[in-house]
């Protein structure tokens, strides 16, 4: 299992992050597969439910990409476990940015909803 695994569900590609602890060393893996994915797709899920923790690097690099296309009025939207949720100091921060979600079917649900094209800004 590769430590980042890109796939595509009705119109959205979806980047899993198959890691404990997400950090400085796939941040740019990460960047780069969101640079990649928005060219084609307005519609991104980071699905971090396996992450434990994330470091400001991938953060930033999540960010650097969410600024990226809110240009093109698209969303990058996070998938995260409630046990991230329970440790993190920094969820608020992230929520304040991202719509977050709990589960990569309930972040493609909302995503592909026919009353919504994209996912309203926070940033």
């Amino acid at each position: 299992m590769d430590a980042i695994e890109r796939s595509f569900r009705d119109g959205i590609a979806i980047e899993k992050v198959n890691l404990l602890r997400a950090t400085m060393n796939e941040a740019y893996e990460i960047k780069d597969n969101l640079i990649d994915d928005i060219i084609d797709h307005k519609k991104i899920i980071v699905d971090l439910s396996l992450c434990e923790y994330i470091d400001s690097t991938f953060l930033g690099a999540l960010v650097y990409a969410y600024r990226k296309i809110r240009e093109q009025n698209g969303a990058i939207v996070l998938v995260l476990s409630n046990s991230f949720l329970s440790k993190s100091f920094i969820y608020k921060e992230i929520s304040s940015i991202f719509q977050v979600y709990h589960s990569l079917e309930e972040a493609i649900a909302e995503l592909t909803a026919d009353n919504k094209e994209t996912v309203t800004a926070k940033y």
